[in-house]
């Protein structure tokens, strides 16, 4: 299985906050490349060259292993030893230093002049998935030696991918390392499908299964939602549109307002009855004279200059929600999110990547027929499943969320609270799924980070205000997540 470097990332900061610590992993994956390198080429001599994130902290925790086993090492740090920011990679390399573990600091490139490459191996560690683009010195010269050696016969191991190749593209934009072997850590990378004679192994760091499957902190981290553009300005985080409300539910669409706005997109529209009353100056209204909303009524909506659309937040059993979703899929291009009352007879219209539709069981049900199954494993199934056959997202609500994508793939989000079960979160989830659905664009991404962001909110409101929270406290809490995803700890992971 091939995955990308920003996928990685998220599984690595997901296990994290399960509490596998950083250098847990980087421990079982340096041990593991160690262990590698003696079945392969059985060495007397070992040059590891390690850079000073992540990666190098593989190759300290290699060199050590390898060092263990009577191998003859020798550690070249390309960097400062201050440059060093990644915390486990510290550690490893102050293990080195207490081991009796020569490591050798190369500040620029002169100082590579009388470095000795001629050894049986040499491990590459010294950029991982993070980084690509042109190398910089002192990097770029310890590749062309690495190289060097390679071509007398040295053999080269790289750890996770050969230092200057994209991990993602397998391109090249100045130099890379001319690897013999490549070790990867955890899932083979992208990039190194397009590598030719390279022998690939991989080894396992220690992450769970379950570190892929759930949402978490870094699905948020590593999405567009996470960091601004201090250049950025108004418009450029996501306009979103609100179809709902009537005259019998009132707030819900006010609600799904205030969780785009908490979550970040700048600017909402609402798209009401007369009956809705204009309270929020944060919001946009667009109100049309009439008991309730028709699909004609789209017309009074500026499409063109919204990124999101919500469909359902007390919109009313009796609306032609069909009709309105049929008429916004032959208008819209961007993401529709369709919750509430919106589903009611989902199933006629034609549905594609850009809905996201995120019922309750009993909607589910009535809307696509069947059990959905006791376990969290057949719920999953069903979910996968229903959203493969229609093409689109599903976030299924429930003590655990299950989200399905149109590419066969399923989430869970553990976060949540039974407190949560209060009327009008589910009007939040929408506005949030919709927020952050403006600002990545990416309908199943925006349904995975929105249901762990609202379940961790819900989670925060409740340690300040026990069980009498409201759908507006979670709201308020969505910020809190933002500035902090690891604030919600998981619960144990029942029903797994």
């Amino acid at each position: 299985m091939f995955i990308t470097s920003k996928e990685m990332r998220r599984i690595e900061l997901n296990s994290r906050w399960l509490g596998l610590e950083e250098d847990f992993m980087m421990e079982n994956a340096g041990a593991g490349v160690a262990r590698i390198v003696i079945e392969e080429y059985s060495p007397n001599d070992v040059l590891v060259v390690c850079g000073t994130g992540g990666n190098g902290g593989d190759g300290f925790v290699t060199a050590r292993h390898l060092d263990s086993e009577g191998v003859d090492v020798e550690v070249l740090l390309v960097g400062r030893r201050e440059a060093i920011k990644n915390e486990a990679a510290g550690l490893n390399l102050r293990r080195l230093d207490r081991a009796g573990i020569p490591v050798r600091e190369v500040r620029d490139s002169s100082d590579l002049e009388d470095v000795d490459f001629d050894r049986d191996v040499i491990v590459d560690a010294l950029l991982g998935f993070g980084i690509r683009g042109r190398l910089r010195e002192p990097v770029r010269s310890a590749v062309l030696r690495i190289n060097e050696a390679s071509r007398a016969g040295t053999r080269v191991v790289s750890v996770d991918i050969p230092t200057g190749l994209d991990p993602d593209t397998g391109e090249t934009p100045d130099v890379a390392v001319e690897a013999d072997l490549v070790v990867s850590i955890h899932r083979h990378k992208r990039g190194i499908r397009k590598l030719r004679d390279v022998f690939v192994r991989r080894v396992n760091a220690g992450i769970p299964e379950i570190a892929e499957r759930i949402c978490g902190p870094g699905d948020l981290i590593t999405s567009d939602v996470w960091r601004r553009d201090p250049w950025s300005h108004k418009g450029q985080h996501g306009r979103v549109l609100i179809v709902g409300g009537s005259r019998r539910y009132l707030g819900a669409p006010q609600l799904t307002a205030r969780g785009a706005l908490r979550v970040g997109v700048d600017i909402v529209f609402l798209l009401t009855v007369d009956a809705v009353p204009r309270s929020d100056p944060n919001v946009i209204y667009r109100t049309v004279p009439t008991e309730r909303l028709e699909p004609e009524h789209l017309d009074e909506a500026d499409l063109e200059n919204v990124d999101a659309v919500v469909v359902g937040p007390g919109l009313g059993a009796d609306v032609d929600s069909v009709g309105i979703l049929r008429k916004l899929a032959e208008s819209f291009d961007g993401v529709i999110v369709v919750d509430a009352d919106g589903l009611r007879g989902i199933s006629e219209v034609n549905l594609d990547d850009r809905f996201v539709l995120t019922p309750h069981a009993g909607e589910f049900r009535r809307e696509f027929g069947g059990e959905l199954g006791s376990s969290l494993e057949d719920r999953s199934e069903t979910v996968r499943r229903v959203s493969e056959e229609l093409g689109c997202t599903i976030l299924l609500k429930g003590r655990i969320d299950v989200i399905g994508s149109p590419d066969d793939e399923v989430r869970w989000n553990v976060t949540g609270t039974p407190a949560m079960t209060v009327g009008g979160t589910g009007d939040v989830l929408a506005g949030v799924v919709a927020g952050i659905a403006a600002q990545c664009g990416d309908g199943f991404e925006a349904a995975c980070i929105g249901a762990f962001v609202v379940g961790s909110a819900g989670c925060l409101a409740e340690r300040r205000l026990s069980q009498g929270l409201t759908a507006e406290d979670v709201a308020e809490y969505v910020p809190k997540v933002l500035r902090n995803p690891w604030a919600a700890e998981p619960e144990a992971i029942v029903e797994v």
